[in-house]
């Protein structure tokens, strides 16, 4: 009993003791008064909300430190990037970075350059990486490469034609093209003037024009008829082109066009030295002569000038000082010197036609064609210098010389076509002579005692440098297919 009336008031003393405290408390009993704090204008400032940065960006540095104790307080710089409105992000594109908000508006965003991609067709033409050109326009086609040498240059002016079997005849005429045609130059062209010459370049004996009219040799170096022989017929003039040294020819043979070519010769007159045949210069002296007989000559006249192909064997068979180019240039130089002469003389209708492929005719495949007698490719070579340099210089004569109609015929392209391509145009063999034997029979060595080919119009060439009249008829064909509508 007495143990708990002890108890009892030991719980009265504390619970007095915790009333005494509680009053003490409310009454505000305070030791010391709060300091008053320092003006802190920054921290009055309603802070902006800040903007979360973005992903992988470095925290912001505060631009302003905290203000010292007894300094004024600084003004805040201004910050409208913190209270104009953030801008609403675009989403990003697939695979593009994502941008920091710096700016206070997004850029309107940029318009492709490469444009969607669209539904694939199969292609009907072939892929660009076969040679098709490129669809976009932004890259232009890539420049021509020049043509490498031993190929054939492509003509000036019409591609060489292309023909599964043989090709078809020219268009008709309708009456002659021309009023008359006249010839310069070497064997393409001559028609017989050697035969009246004292030389051993001849071919006025058999076998020589065994498919001529009446099989008689008249000193065309073929089988038959030459090429300016299927001109005149083509252009409505006559059936055969005469040789202006012959005699006996009328007036009217005169006005209607004769050939003053001279076989073996060439615009160097060393090549004539080696063949004594006509130089270009007398062949001008010849024609000033037929002006004198005939009179005025029509402007209509078509001029054909045809040489070259004798002075590239000279210069490779007969050692002179001269390189390639060098050479190529002096042919050059003289063919426009006979062009401009000849429109000195009254000439305005001029065909000027480049050298054949050398190269590739019997007797220089025997020569310098290697053991399978294939073209030999440096006569090639010089053939097409030469008729790149002349083909520049018509083009400069043509400026030149208003109201002169001269054109360039690559006779290189026309010849190269027959030969290549030989067997779909129904001949049998493309490199070797039917006259003569092992391809080195020309002139004399091609005679009543040569062997020779039953059918000549199976053959490409006749002899070891000329066509026979079969492949004659081809490439006059196709020079008319080319070249009929710019003879006016």
């Amino acid at each position: 009993m007495a143990c708990a009336t002890l108890s009892l008031l030991d719980h009265l003393l504390i619970t007095v003791l915790l009333v005494l405290a509680r009053d003490i408390i409310t009454a505000g009993v305070v030791i010391a008064p709060p300091p008053t704090p320092l003006p802190l204008p920054w921290l009055r400032a309603p802070s902006p909300t800040p903007r979360p940065p973005g992903l992988g960006a470095p925290a912001r540095t505060p631009l302003l430190p905290p203000p010292r104790t007894g300094t004024p307080p600084l003004t805040p710089l201004p910050r409208p990037w913190l209270e104009a409105p953030s801008p609403a992000r675009v989403p990003p594109r697939l695979g593009a970075p994502s941008r920091t908000p710096i700016l206070p508006s997004p850029k309107p965003p940029r318009t492709p350059i490469v444009p969607p991609p669209q539904k694939r067709t199969p292609p009907s033409s072939p892929p660009p990486w076969l040679g098709a050109p490129l669809p976009s326009s932004l890259f232009p086609p890539p420049p021509l490469p020049p043509p490498r040498l031993g190929t054939p240059l492509p003509t000036p002016l019409l591609p060489p034609p292309q023909y599964a079997a043989d090709p078809p005849p020219p268009p008709p005429m309708g009456g002659p093209k021309v009023p008359a045609l006249i010839a310069f130059g070497d064997s393409i062209v001559d028609t017989g003037n050697n035969n009246y010459l004292t030389t051993v370049v001849k071919a006025n004996f058999p076998p020589y024009g065994r498919e001529y009219p009446g099989h008689k040799a008249t000193g065309r170096f073929s089988d038959g008829k030459i090429t300016v022989d299927f001109l005149a017929s083509a252009f409505g003039l006559k059936e055969t082109l005469p040789p202006y040294l012959n005699k006996n020819l009328t007036l009217e043979d005169l006005k209607t066009g004769v050939s003053f070519a001279s076989a073996g010769s060439g615009y160097n007159n060393a090549t004539c030295r080696t063949s004594s045949t006509m130089t270009i210069e007398r062949q001008l002296q010849l024609f000033a002569e037929y002006k004198a007989k005939v009179g005025t000559i029509s402007e209509r006249a078509l001029f054909v000038v045809c040489s070259g192909s004798n002075d590239i064997v000279e210069h490779f068979t007969f050692a002179d000082s001269m390189t390639s180019p060098e050479y190529a240039e002096m042919m050059a130089r003289r063919a426009i010197g006979l062009v401009e002469a000849l429109i000195g003389q009254g000439a305005r209708q001029i065909a000027l036609t480049g050298a054949p492929p050398v190269g590739c005719v019997p007797s220089q495949r025997r020569m310098a064609g290697g053991v399978r007698t294939q073209c030999a490719t440096d006569r090639n070579q010089l053939a097409l210098l030469f008729n790149r340099k002349l083909s520049l210089e018509v083009a400069k004569l043509s400026g030149k010389y208003r109201g002169v109609n001269i054109f360039y015929v690559d006779l290189y392209s026309i010849v190269a076509d027959v030969v290549q391509r030989y067997q779909a145009l129904g001949f049998k063999d493309g490199k070797d002579a039917c006259c003569g034997y092992v391809g080195l029979a020309v002139g004399p060595l091609c005679n009543v005692g040569s062997r020779t080919c039953p059918d000549p119009s199976k053959y490409v060439f006749w002899d070891s440098y000329h066509p026979t009249e079969r492949a004659y008829k081809i490439m006059i064909d196709d020079f008319l297919r080319r070249y009929t509508r710019y003879i006016h």
